[in-house]
Formats: C-alpha cells, structure tokens, sequence
C-alpha cells in the first residue's frame, strides 16, 4: 500500500526501491497546518532500509509534525518486504523507537505485518498454481508473525495491517475470490487474538476493463471475515473522478454499518522519463487539490481521514 492504487499495479514493486525522502511544498504544509480544518486522524508509514539512518532529532520532528497534522495513529506499511531484490527486516529497535516518541505525542503503531513483493506477480501470472502457493506461503508467514510478535503488549499497539491490497480486477471470478477468502478469514483470526481491533487493509477501484465489482467483492469477503477496509482514493493517480469508482463500495459499506478509513493521496503521478522502464514519478499535490479532497472527506461517512502519506509528501525542512 502496497498502498498506492489504480491502473499501474506492477507499481508496487518499483516502490519498493525507491526512497521517498523528498520536501514537500511549504503551500501543502500550510493548507493542513494546525489552524487549518484540513486534519488527518491517521498516516501511512512506509518503512524503509534508509529510515535506520534517520537520528533521533528527526524522528522527533517527523512525529511532532504528524501530530500537528491531527494524526493520533501511524499505520506501518509493513515490517518487512522479502522475495524482492532488496529484502529488508525493520529492526525491532526502530520500532521499539516508533512506539516510545510516539507515545510522547499520543501517536500509536498498527503493524505492518510481513510484506512478499512476489504479490503482483501471482496475480498475472498464468502457472495455475501459483496464485495457490503465493497465498499458502504468505499465510503462514502472516501467521507465524501474528503468534511470535511482542508488540500487542505496547500500550501504544493500535492493531495489525496486512500490506496486501484488493481491486476488484484481480478478483473479478469466484476461482480467485474462492482462494482469496479463506486466505483472509486465516490472517484475520490469528490477528484477533493478540488485538481487539480487526485486521485493516487498503482496497482500491481499479481502472482496468472487467466484469468484477468493488462492491460485490467487499460484500463477498464482509460475509465471511471481520476486518476494517481501507479506502484509497485514488487521486494521486487517477485523479478526482475516481471517487465516483468508489461509490457503490462506500454506499454498502454505510449501509451494513461497516467501519472503514479514507485513504487521501498526498501525490501527483508524473509521466515517466524515457529509458526509465516506466519508474514511478510523482510529486506532493497541490494545496487547491487537497483541500478539495479533504471536502469529500470530511462528508465521506469514512470512520477516519488517512494521509499517505504525511511522510515524505508534506516534510518540510527546518
């Protein structure tokens, strides 16, 4: 979320290796400062290998800010990425970390659990069997975390996030959604033990041409598995239309009385640059354009306003 959404999915993966420490307009600051009404409850955190690196002082910031923007809970993409070209284990000390300066600004951690970069790859590929063996395999590692982790017994401890991201396109057949609800209905039980809070993840609309819908997939999965969906608007991609994706899905959401949180898109998708493989670009949005997505927002019916994410779209340099 991962989490970013829409059309590109292979995206995901080049994410992965790039770092995002990039400044943020000082105009986007200030349309979510902290005499603005433009206010997040929470923020996506997407953990990487450079982050061990950051010192102490700067954590303070990123989290002093972060709490100014109004967010009481940092959501962990994930605690680690494995089967990729650069696996990475987030040490439990820059958790541990997260947890301690968080509980100075009353910012909990949801924990991101394991994350196999594999994820897009078993989705399109055309072996049969290796969707089936994708899932076995991340099960057990999800499970296996689930069962050995220390941090439900932080006080700070918000719950778990699985770093697995739906769209109705992938799960279009009842094959796929066969496959996929077991799968969830696992992780989900095994996250219930250890928090009270259900399992979140991210769902996005997908732009891509197929019979499924967004609807009838979360009306599929809500019959059977406990779990807090994730909306993700989709602008920093696909731009404001795409709430109208969305809609059918938020409706059934409200009317079976469904919690779940508004992922707002701090991002704008550049074009990629010639001889780049289609690497993903972006920069921070406009201020006009947050403030018009925090007006949906506000009026969405979302249990929370979600940023991704206020680190790096909205740092600032000192």
């Amino acid at each position: 979320m991962l989490h970013l959404s829409a059309a590109s999915q292979g995206r995901a993966l080049q994410l992965r290796r790039r770092t995002w420490l990039t400044m943020a307009a000082a105009s986007l600051l200030a349309s979510c400062s902290s005499s603005s009404p433009e206010k997040f409850q929470a923020t996506f955190l997407q953990p990487w290998q450079s982050h061990e690196t950051l010192p102490l002082v700067e954590w303070r910031r990123r989290l002093k800010l972060m709490h100014d923007m109004g967010c009481s809970e940092i959501i962990l993409q994930w605690s680690a990425t494995y089967d990729g070209s650069f696996p990475w284990t987030m040490p439990d000390a820059l958790i541990q970390l997260l947890f301690d300066e968080g509980a100075h600004q009353g910012i909990g951690i949801r924990v991101g659990l394991p994350y196999d970069e594999g994820w897009w790859n078993a989705l399109r590929s055309d072996n049969a069997q290796s969707l089936p063996d994708f899932l076995a395999s991340t099960q057990a590692r999800c499970v296996k975390t689930l069962e050995e982790s220390r941090w439900p017994a932080q006080a700070g401890f918000r719950g778990w996030y699985l770093p697995y991201e739906l769209d109705q396109y992938n799960w279009a057949t009842p094959e796929r959604r066969a496959l996929l609800l077991p799968w969830l209905n696992a992780i989900a039980a095994a996250s219930s033990k250890s928090s009270t809070q259900p399992l979140a993840l991210s769902t996005f609309y997908s732009t891509l041409p197929t019979a499924g819908t967004l609807a009838g997939l979360w009306t599929d999965i809500l019959d059977r598995v406990t779990l807090r969906p994730m909306l993700q608007d989709g602008v920093g991609v696909a731009g404001l239309g795409n709430y109208a994706g969305l809609e059918p899905l938020r409706v059934l959401l409200l009317n079976r009385g469904i919690a779940f949180d508004l992922i707002v898109e701090l991002f704008e998708q550049l074009p990629p640059l010639p001889n780049t493989n289609g690497a993903f670009r972006a920069r921070p949005a406009s201020s006009d354009r947050i403030r018009t997505q925090m007006s949906i927002a506000r009026n969405y019916g979302a249990d929370r306003i979600v940023a991704f994410a206020i680190d790096p779209w909205m740092l600032k340099k000192s």
